[in-house]
């Protein structure tokens, strides 16, 4: 077996340590991530196959804007999807959470991996301040310094890898025929000048088409909030949730026939080094605006030969202190 190999076998042996978190219990998994974002649904699969693995009972699914906290009986445990959406970049979805955790003091509370990002002080002072009101709330973190954070929160803190991981290993799906898959941040997450700009670069909107991307989610999360401001969502949450599972499946297959004719990757995001090291394929991965890559490089997958960490920019890494 190779190193890449060793690596992340072990890596995804490491969600054991949240059994007793969540064996017995009645799962409520939350936040599904309900947008055409890969990386995400990466994420959803492997926190469903770590599910069904160990044949955890999860009795709900919800996402930001089809859940009621009235849902959940004393006994439920809370999971909320990990990710890189904990922190003030992404509000809708830290708003959901806080909200949640706030209304549920007597259940616990799981946040699987998370990578935690504040800008702003007011807001993660503000965040910790509700959220270490919580006597049960457990939080897992991808990297060092979103530790450092979490523990401001709560003493329940779990330096754990990506629930990606659970996906190990996936076969390409055919043999690569072309050289090189270059795929790009577009969003305030994208860092200027991280990597050389080539001709033919992508980001996952691409891939899903642009109705996918911005038309029928709207339209579909729009529904589904008035269907729960009308008192009549709670019998087909979950029957969302399974289409949407169903669809997700699609996009990620659609991933996975992509990157398998590239023989290597670059890229500024975390899920085409997570996906291109599922899949066994050498890639060139750069930072993220606010060094999620690296730290989480640094942290799980620094050892593999198959991966380049690209070094930050000079500007960046000249300020790379604050």
């Amino acid at each position: 077996m190779s190193k890449h190999a060793d690596i992340m076998s072990g890596l995804a042996a490491k969600h054991e340590v949240l059994l007793p978190l969540l064996t017995d219990r009645p799962l409520h998994y939350l936040d599904l991530p309900f947008h055409g974002n890969v990386g995400d649904l990466l994420i959803m699969n492997g926190t469903l196959r770590f599910f069904e693995k160990y044949r955890l009972n999860v009795a709900r699914l919800g996402m930001y804007f089809n859940y009621s906290p009235q849902w959940a009986e004393q006994q439920d445990v809370i999971v909320f999807h990990g990710g890189g959406n904990f922190g003030d970049i992404y509000g809708p979805f830290q708003a959901f959470r806080e909200r949640i955790i706030a209304a549920l003091p007597r259940n616990r509370i799981v946040i699987m991996p998370q990578t935690i990002h504040f800008a702003d002080p007011a807001k993660f002072q503000a965040c910790c301040a509700l959220l270490s009101a919580h006597p049960d709330l457990h939080i897992c973190v991808r990297d060092q310094r979103s530790a450092a954070l979490a523990r401001q929160m709560t003493p329940h803190v779990y330096l754990l890898p990506d629930m990606a991981h659970q996906l190990w290993p996936i076969e390409r799906a055919a043999a690569p025929t072309r050289p090189v898959l270059y795929l790009r941040r577009r969003d305030s997450e994208a860092q200027a000048g991280a990597l050389d700009q080539q001709g033919n670069t992508f980001d996952w909107e691409d891939l899903i088409g642009k109705n996918w991307g911005f038309f029928l989610p709207q339209v579909a999360e729009r529904s589904m909030y008035h269907a729960q401001r009308l008192g009549i969502n709670k019998p087909f949450a979950n029957l969302e949730g399974q289409w949407w599972i169903g669809q997700a499946r699609r996009f990620i297959a659609r991933s996975v026939a992509l990157f398998s004719q590239y023989e290597r990757v670059e890229s500024d995001r975390l899920h085409a080094h997570i996906l291109s090291s599922l899949l066994s394929i050498p890639n060139r991965i750069s930072d993220n605006s606010y060094g999620k890559n690296s730290n989480y490089i640094a942290e799980w997958t620094h050892g593999s030969e198959l991966l380049e960490l690209v070094p930050p920019p000079r500007a960046a890494a000249a300020g790379g202190a604050a």
